[in-house]
């Protein structure tokens, strides 16, 4: 009896280490395989183009902005 019970434990410890190994790669990256569409593309290098011309602003004038 104690033989079988050690067995499932066993069993019981790999299957969790299973499910938890396959939640960790599905949640670690839910956009995996979707592409970047053309608009987001644009804004990611305009918004880039901006900071390297020094054109950013803070968080308190962004928040500001929203406010108005």
């Amino acid at each position: 009896m104690n033989g079988s019970t050690i067995q499932e434990k066993r069993i019981g410890d790999i299957a969790h280490k299973q499910v938890m190994a396959a939640l960790r790669e599905i949640l670690s990256d839910p956009d995996r395989g979707l592409e970047l569409r053309a608009g987001f593309v644009s804004r990611v290098k305009k918004s880039m183009r901006s900071k390297e011309a020094g054109k950013v602003k803070n968080l308190e004038e962004v928040l500001a902005n929203r406010a108005a």
